[in-house]
């Protein structure tokens, strides 16, 4: 090959940052971005009538890239404003693509059916035609693949045709579950829909009962600088005090409430049914993973949607009681599994390659040459802002601008050991779950650009700590103080006060767990 070649592999959102800073890192590289479909809107760009994202616009635009800011205008509220509705996220990625030219580099309905290592590189198999790269960035992400399910009913997936007047088993507890479930509840459609789940979900509202705003604009880096185990432990009786106590809540921090059913037995419905949903969370996988989809509350409350067990046997007929003993019996009509994700890697590279043998979920330990971005599962956050902290990594180790770390299998196998025993329920062989910003701080710090004290000073640097987390904060060619300083910051200044106290119960707690850790008692944090 006369010149270096990248092949990028998708092109939604993932693909799409990718191949900016590809275009902007890599001059005299032939770049090419395969997409399969006929656009560049990715899965999420207008999945279905009516959709609304679970994250804000403000923390999910990429930072080379910025609309919008975090003033949260109460009048927005109603409508959802914060949020993207509709096509309005594919949109942005169309303007983002037009923005930097990157239609040039991107072959539509270019399906890469296989890959395979080849001396140059890697050879992509395309219908009947190949070809060799040096480098390739694999951005398709994770499918929603439900596991299958032994059932003589018809199976709904999420994508298709919305049925009516049927009764309809929704299993599953994530985002997607609740959504599909909410959507399927919809009065027009007089659906009878149940909703099974193995243990109880922690909902986080898309608006805080604390002033009122959106739950991202909430979560700062004082908070996530806690040590998860700690912050968990505090957050779960924070959780329980702000569903028991809402009301009390909006009205200390003037969160000046739209929405709320007028109907006071419905509002104690739906408090107890997130009471209960989140007590039966507490230590199972659902309450690691946060469910912003908290409209199906609603439709639970005013009795849309009833919340089941899982079933017993194959025949979804009998299921337990949801957090008792009981056995309920339905006749449903449509079975709707909402369990399960895949990457599809190692259907594309013939098991080559898996998700596990990346490191940080984007560098191989064996293939220099081998890249993954949007494979990451947050915990709560976003999948596009996550993709492009991992792109920048892996543009810089392509440049050459970043050296790729000599000991990367020692690193891979001991945050393997950390992923594992953390998420004991979780697949890890075909994701890899993080927490969102953590999570990009450790590539933030790889790339030298973390916001720290010594580079910006106290003062920016108190600002950063307080304001809505976001992948704005980093150092790099997109960094912008002036936005930085006239960032709204959204936390009362009570519940900072109680954060910089539990900071510092926080270091002393870090130092315990090291001390213990060195006498082998317990494993390092």
């Amino acid at each position: 090959m006369s010149c270096k070649r990248l092949a990028i592999i998708g092109a939604g959102s993932s693909g799409l940052v990718t191949l900016k800073h590809a275009l902007d890192r890599l001059p005299g590289w032939e770049i090419v971005c395969f997409e399969k479909g006929g656009d560049t809107v990715g899965c999420w760009g207008n999945p279905y009538p009516g959709f609304i994202s679970t994250s804000t616009k403000f923390t999910t635009q990429f930072s080379c890239y910025r609309k919008w800011d975090c003033e949260a205008d109460p009048a927005s509220r109603a409508k959802r404003e914060d949020f993207f509705r509709g096509a309005e996220y594919g949109h942005y990625l169309k303007d983002f693509s037009g923005a930097f030219g990157l239609e040039k580099n991107i072959r539509l309905h270019a399906t890469v059916d296989r890959i395979t290592k080849v001396e140059e590189g890697w050879k992509l198999w395309m219908g009947e035609g190949t070809e060799v790269f040096n480098h390739v960035i694999v951005c398709t992400g994770l499918a929603e693949r439900p596991r299958k399910v032994k059932t003589h009913l018809p199976v709904l997936r999420s994508m298709d045709e919305l049925p009516e007047g049927k009764g309809i088993v929704v299993v599953g507890g994530g985002e997607s579950a609740a959504d599909i479930a909410h959507r399927l509840a919809a009065p027009e459609l007089g659906n009878r829909v149940y909703l099974s789940l193995k243990t109880g979900i922690r909902v986080s509202p898309r608006y805080h009962p604390i002033r009122g705003v959106p739950s991202d604009f909430l979560r700062n880096r004082l908070m996530l600088s806690i040590h998860r185990g700690l912050r968990n432990a505090i957050g779960q009786k924070f959780v329980e005090a702000r569903i028991r106590h809402r009301e009390k809540f909006e009205r200390a921090f003037h969160a000046n409430p739209e929405g709320h059913a007028k109907d006071e037995a419905i509002n104690a419905r739906r408090k107890q049914w997130d009471a209960r949903l989140t007590a039966a969370a507490k230590d199972n996988l659902f309450n690691v993973f946060h469910t912003k989809s908290d409209e199906f509350l609603d439709d639970v409350a005013e009795g849309r949607i009833s919340i089941i067990g899982p079933p017993k046997g194959d025949g979804f007929r009998e299921f337990s009681e949801f957090d008792g003993e009981g056995i309920i019996e339905i006749e449903p009509d449509i079975v709707c599994p909402m369990i399960g994700y895949t990457s599809g890697l190692e259907d594309l590279t013939d098991g080559e390659l898996r998700v596990r043998d990346f490191h940080l979920g984007c560098l191989h330990v064996r293939h220099a040459d081998m890249f993954l971005v949007g494979f990451a599962r947050p915990i709560i956050g976003n999948v596009p802002t996550i993709s492009e902290m991992q792109a920048k990594l892996v543009i810089s180790l392509i440049a050459g601008n970043l050296e790729r770390p000599r000991d990367l299998k020692a690193r891979h196998e001991q945050e393997r050991e950390r992923v594992e025993r953390e998420f004991p329920l979780l697949n890890t062989e075909a994701l890899l779950p993080v927490e969102m910003f953590p999570y990009c701080d450790q590539l933030a710090s790889m790339l030298d650009i973390l916001p720290t004290v010594r580079k910006v000073g106290l003062r920016r640097w108190w600002k950063i700590m307080r304001a809505p987390a976001s992948t704005l904060h980093y150092l790099d060619d997109d960094y912008d103080a002036d936005a930085v300083d006239s960032q709204r910051v959204h936390s009362p200044p009570l519940i900072t006060g109680l954060l910089v106290l539990i900071k510092l119960i926080d270091l002393v707690y870090r130092r315990m767990r090291r001390r213990a850790s060195s006498r082998g008692s317990v494993c390092p944090g």
